[in-house]
């Protein structure tokens, strides 16, 4: 202790110590991170004297810190020193202690930092601003009765002078093809270049002279001798600066291509092994071989495997291939799902201090990753916590440091600590070590540094210099927040969304780069919040792509912030937490908030915390009281927070702390009704349902905040035998229950039965995810259900003695099973309860007399002129739909109004939703909307506006249709949620739904060959193109659109197109699809049906066949599609429907030819996302002679087009899965699509 003192002394500034999130305000799935009042500080440097791995008297330290009340605050504050930036703080020590203080915003009362005898300073200010603070001691947390003076200090202006950053180097050169003679190259544009120059050999050759223009062809003579070395680099000039430093270098021998180098397990779940490999300069594509047998082919070096058998060993090499070559084949790397799990642990720099858990006290055989936490970013020549970032005692950091520039987090330790950390690696080949950057301290700039390209570019640069530095094997981003949240002091802004995914795709870019050079492949991780509004703010449906695997971190779900004493990481929903989120604010909640948000299950990781939390003043009983402090004035280290170590040593069962085990969050507590204090952890029993919850969404595996809390390995332990990480089968393991059935149901109770599991003594039975009863047999009824209510309902096996379960076994299948209707009066909605094992048994519903008014619901009119405000009375609505009999109900305007608003209650969605493919159809004027009921958002009100458009909008609507006919009348149709306070709205998505809007016109001298269905999206400067089929009878026609987003529709006369190339075989497909406005021609008068069609042309045309709408977007889809090209909108929404994955996470390659398998492939994605099935039987192929010839990605698309007529080959026994698309062809393949979904006549 005497040492360290002496150390810190000699650095007064010395923020040594970051907190990981522990203490934040939690995030829920319909709120935003909001920053409590009174943010847990940091980890304080000093906390409790007594080492940790030493035995203690429990009750007494709790007595004397509990006891030990300071009766006045802090005296005499005043400053030390003070900066444009920074203030030093002082006050008058008590000698012998470590003065450990809360620093507060006298204005507001806000928290600030933490501070003591030598980390007492407030960094992150800001020049020429005045400020009001004052201190109160840690240890009278939460009071701030006891409070300094408030000190006013003004920052002086900043004197400091900032360099220019050096010119970006382009980024990841790559050789992206090449012939007998030349080689083209491309790389990513340098912000600010007018050109670049290429060198071979390290001579000039050849440049470029626009920004954009980032290809060259290189001729390198006529005869090239095999084995003939060439390095490719290429510089960055602007006038006026020096030329960037080069690119990676592409180092190519003629006539050979090298094997590719660190091929590995990224992340292995129960059926997917997800792979990397260091890129192969020169290498255009790379195969994949399973086994020895070929699986598949990739653009990029990343590959996953799907489909695999858990608990089978299995084989992985990959070569390289380019036009001419192709490369040995790697070494092989092995897998096994299941028993490859991933587990990482953050190890907190600081741990060296006080809490004296070195690198080498880290049992590393029990994790797959160490995340070494913190590195920080650089701006304005200082990190988060004011420290200077250029030091002549740190590589890297010896010279001038630019914004943006990732920086060793604690000076005194890293260097020290890596070298630890590396030569504990070099003994355990298969850890990966990882730097994270940022943490919830030192998060202040990451919004900076995201905001400009050069600045992004300059961050990934230094990361790869900083992993090359330290020998490092990945990076891990821990941004606390994009958007919204974090520490009040932090950079933030809107446009942090895109911004995210594009620093994501800079880092991703860098570090490949860097891999092709080095043969290694660097890992991009990165830590998650666990609320739904992280997965919309880190634009995960975009920045995924980039990413390795994700962390989440699926804890703080309660802290100081709050009263009442809730658990800190419930796994499940509890029905007893009196909270307005509780439903989803638990693990599996944040799990599936990631995975619909479009994080791939195999790249998600769950996270554990190795800590717990208290409250004090806590009434009997503890759990989820409201107590009278929302903290403990003491912990392991910091107060209010306890390492799961020093619980289980400590307070478990001893000192009058009672331990409880929660059923339904399967997480432990402890309360002592004497002092009133309750603590929350995950104990060893929590890991095993963590476990299962992994197996059961087949998830990545877990990460841990931090591996000192479990010193004495028992969490990682329970882990590690649950979910294996070295590839061998855990013999021990419960399967899964087997053929869970509905054995009887009646309007209030279900009976299920399943297959017993060898060794389970129990099996727990969950309804809708909630944890309902035990059943030592195996069957189960479940009872007090509501009538003609779905249901959701699995069942674990469960091997446990007592308090303490030995085994978990993953859920089994789920059975979705609906009660009877009752026969009595309506019951209101209650919970399950259950029944035990009893046998139970079904009732007969009596039938109900037919409604009268056969599904036409009763509704309540107020006019405003020819407007209808349409509300509907709940309790007669929902017995209406109770009582009809039918699925298909109708809302009737009267004649004489021509536009409608409707408000439907979120009581009449439910009991719609209740019933089995529901639709609601609006008549209004002449006009018939109908709305499958599926895509209302159940548990919200929703606003229909239906009918005459905005007469504001007339003109604009007219200006587009440029004097063009129309038939019937233009309507509007718009669907929003509203908000729970009735106040606001938001568009409802549609999603792959479509509504129907049916509108009759006069037949005479119509021809519907010459009409399409258009929309308008008010604000845009163009129309849309949206499905429409036509039915006739003797004087009128009905046409119905498909809709399928928000806006303005009509029908216009836009035939009459001509073009001199159309080919008999073709023509009336040309024709339709240019009608439709699904294609154009190259000219008026030439379609170019006999040229090959680009791939952007050909997602254009589905896009616009399907009535896909595209929305505004800020981000390109792609680097190599431009927001401004002719496609963007198409390819965006493409690209979100999930219609194509590009040829890598940022390339789509928008002006290549596309063959007809590759088109195949796009149709059948088309076709799922319409609601058809996208797979066939591939025997269809068989007649074909090249049926081999089709790539195995391709067959079952390729088989699909065959079996609807869509693709006919081209020959009788022909398919040509290779040969290039031309667009006449595409005519004819899309419209013979749109005929099968039933999107045109």
């Amino acid at each position: 202790m005497f040492l360290l003192a002496l150390l810190l002394a000699f650095g007064p500034l010395l923020d040594s110590s970051q907190v990981y999130a522990t203490e934040q305000e939690p995030t829920d799935s319909q709120i935003e991170i909001v920053q409590p009042e009174e943010q847990e500080p940091s980890e304080p440097a000093v906390e409790l004297t007594q080492p940790e791995n030493e035995a203690i008297d429990a009750s007494t330290v709790l007595s004397s810190d509990s006891d030990s009340e300071v009766k006045s605050g802090p005296t005499n504050l005043a400053i030390e020193e003070l900066s444009h930036n920074q203030v030093v703080l002082k006050w008058d020590f008590i000698e012998g202690e470590a003065n450990d203080i809360d620093i507060w915003n006298a204005d507001t009362g806000s928290y600030i930092t933490w501070g003591n005898l030598w980390t007492r300073s407030i960094p992150g200010l800001t020049p020429e601003t005045t400020y009001r603070v004052y201190i109160t001691w840690n240890k009278d947390r939460p009071s701030k009765e006891y409070k300094s003076n408030i000190l006013e200090f003004t920052t002086p202006a900043d004197m400091s002078e900032y360099k220019d950053p050096p010119l970006t180097p382009p980024s990841y050169l790559k050789l992206t093809d090449l012939n007998e003679q030349a080689v083209t190259l491309n790389w990513g544009a340098s912000p600010e270049a007018t050109g670049y120059d290429l060198y071979v050999n390290g001579v000039w050759k050849t440049g470029t002279w626009e920004n954009t223009a980032t290809s060259v062809t290189y001729s390198l003579g006529n005869q090239i001798e095999v084995g003939t070395k060439f390095t490719f680099t290429v510089g960055a000039q602007k006038a006026g600066v020096l030329p960037s430093v080069d690119s990676n270098a592409v180092t190519i021998t003629w006539g050979t291509l090298e094997s590719p180098q660190d091929l590995q397990v990224i992340t292995a779940t129960r059926q997917t092994v997800s792979l990397g490999w260091a890129p192969v300069p020169g290498a255009t594509s790379y195969d994949v071989y399973m086994d020895g047998t070929f699986l598949g082919s990739s653009e990029v070096n990343r590959y996953v495997a799907s489909g695999l058998v858990e608990g089978k060993s299995y084989s992985f090499a990959v070569v390289a291939k380019n036009k001419l070559w192709e490369s040995p084949m790697s070494a092989a790397t092995t897998a096994v799902p299941g028993s490859d799990y991933t587990l990482v642990s953050y190890y907190m720099a600081w741990s060296v201090y006080e809490r004296e858990y070195y690198p080498e006290d880290v049992d590393v055989s029990r994790m797959t990753h160490i995340n070494y936490a913190f590195a920080d970013l650089c701006w304005k020549k200082s990190g988060s916590g004011g420290v200077e970032c250029q030091n002549e005692d740190i590589p890297l950091q010896q010279d001038y440091v630019f914004d943006g520039e990732i920086i060793v987090g604690d000076t005194e330790v890293d260097l020290e600590n890596f070298a630890k950390f590396r030569a504990i690696r070099d003994a355990h080949p298969n850890l990966k070590l990882m730097a994270s950057v940022g943490g919830w301290s030192w998060s202040k700039n990451f919004s900076n540094m995201a905001a400009d390209e050069i600045t992004r570019r300059a961050f990934a640069n230094s990361v790869v210099e900083f992993l090359r530095e330290y020998q490092l094997d990945g990076i891990d981003i821990d941004w606390e927040y994009p958007v919204e949240g974090g520490e009040e002091s932090n950079s933030r802004r809107p446009e942090d969304k895109q911004n995210f995914t594009l620093m994501m795709s800079a880092l991703r870019e860098a570090l490949d780069a860097a891999g092709s050079e080095d043969g290694k492949y660097y890992l991009l991780s990165m830590a998650s919040g666990q609320g739904d509004n992280f997965v919309i703010n880190a634009d995960f449906a975009n920045s995924a792509a980039y990413l390795d695997y994700i962390n989440i971190m699926t804890y703080d779900f309660s802290g100081s912030w709050q009263t009442i004493a809730n658990h800190n990481a419930p796994l499940y929903y509890d029905k007893k937490l009196p909270t307005e989120n509780a439903p989803r604010n638990n693990v599996r909640g944040g799990l599936l908030g990631h995975l619909n948000g479009g994080v791939p299950n195999y790249k998600l990781v769950v996270g554990i915390p190795f800590y717990g939390k208290g409250w004090e003043g806590c009434p009997t009983g503890g759990e989820y009281q409201t107590c009278a402090k929302p903290s403990t004035s003491f912990g392991s280290w910091e107060t209010g927070i306890f390492d799961y170590s020093d619980l289980d040593s400590n307070y478990v069962n001893k000192n009058g702390y009672d331990r409880y085990w929660n059923e339904a969050a399967k997480v432990a507590y402890l309360y002592n009704p004497e002092k009133q204090i309750f603590i929350t952890y995950n104990d060893e029993n929590s890991m095993l349902y963590t476990a299962s919850l992994v197996k059961s969404l087949d998830i990545a595996g877990t990460m841990n905040w931090e591996i000192s809390g479990d010193r004495d390995n028992k969490l990682v332990t329970v882990l590690n035998e649950a979910l294996p990480i070295d590839g061998k089968v855990n013999d021990r393991e419960l399967p899964a229950p087997k053929l869970p059935t509905v054995v009887s149901k009646s309007s209030k109770s279900v009976q299920v039965k399943w297959d017993a599991v060898e060794g389970a003594h129990a099996y727990e039975i969950y309804v809708d995810n909630q944890f309902t009863g035990y059943s030592d047999t195996t069957s189960y009824t479940v009872g007090a259900l509501t009538p003609a209510t779905n249901y959701n309902i699995h069942v674990l096996a469960i091997d446990r003695d007592g308090e303490k379960f030995n085994r978990v076994s993953a859920a089994s299948e789920s059975l979705n099973v609906k009660t009877d209707t009752d026969s009595g009066s309506p019951s209101g909605p209650s919970s399950p309860s259950g029944g035990g094992s009893s046998s139970g048994g079904g009732s007969t519903p009596t039938p109900q007399p037919e409604s009268k008014d056969k599904g036409t619901l009763p509704l309540k009119i107020v006019k405003e002129g020819e407007k209808a405000i349409v509300t509907l009375p709940v309790a007669d609505t929902v017995k209406s739909i109770k009582n009809a009999q039918t699925t298909s109900f109708k809302l009737i305007i009267e004649e004489g109004l021509k536009q409608a608003e409707i408000t439907l209650p979120q009581e009449v969605i439910a009991a719609l939703a209740e019933l089995d493919n529901s639709s609601l159809t609006v008549v209004l004027n002449g006009m018939e909307f109908s709305f499958p009921v599926s895509m209302f958002p159940t548990g919200t009100m929703v606003k229909l506006t239906l009918g005459a458009i905005d007469p504001s909008l007339e003109g604009a609507l007219q200006a587009l249709l440029a004097g063009k006919k129309t038939y019937g009348q233009p309507f509007e149709l718009k669907l929003e949620k509203i908000s729970a306070d009735g106040k606001t709205t938001e568009p409802l998505s549609f999603g792959n739904i479509y509504v129907s809007g049916k509108v009759s016109f006069n037949a005479t001298g119509v021809n519907t060959g010459r009409i399409a269905g258009v929309g308008y999206i008010p604000g845009k400067d163009h129309l849309h193109a949206v499905p429409a089929l036509f039915g006739k009878n003797a004087d009128s026609i009905t046409a119905e659109l498909k809709l399928n987003a928000n806006g303005i529709f009509t029908l216009i006369d836009n035939g009459g197109s001509g073009f001199q190339d159309n080919l008999e075989w073709a023509a009336q497909d040309i024709s339709s699809a240019v009608t439709k406005m699904i294609a154009s021609g190259d000219s008026t008068d030439q379609f170019g049906a006999k040229r090959n069609i680009t791939r952007a042309e050909v997602i254009a045309m589905i896009v616009r066949g399907l009535g896909l709408i595209p929305q505004e977007n800020s981000t390109a889809p792609y680097a190599d599609v431009s927001l401004d090209s002719l496609y963007a909108e198409e390819i965006a929404v493409a690209k979100q429907a999930g219609l194509v994955q590009g040829r890598s996470a940022d390339r789509f390659d928008p002006n290549a030819a596309i063959t007809r398998q590759e088109l195949a492939v796009m149709l059948a994605n088309a076709m799922k996302y319409a609601g058809k099935s996208s797979t066939a039987d591939t025997s269809v192929l068989a007649g074909f002679k090249d049926s081999q010839e089709i790539s195995a990605y391709a067959q079952s698309s390729m088989a699909l087009m065959v079996e609807q007529n869509i693709m006919k080959g081209v020959s009788a026994n022909s398919l040509s899965p290779s040969t290039n698309v031309t667009k006449a062809q595409m005519a004819v393949t899309v419209m013979r699509m749109l005929r099968s979904l039933g999107l045109s006549n």
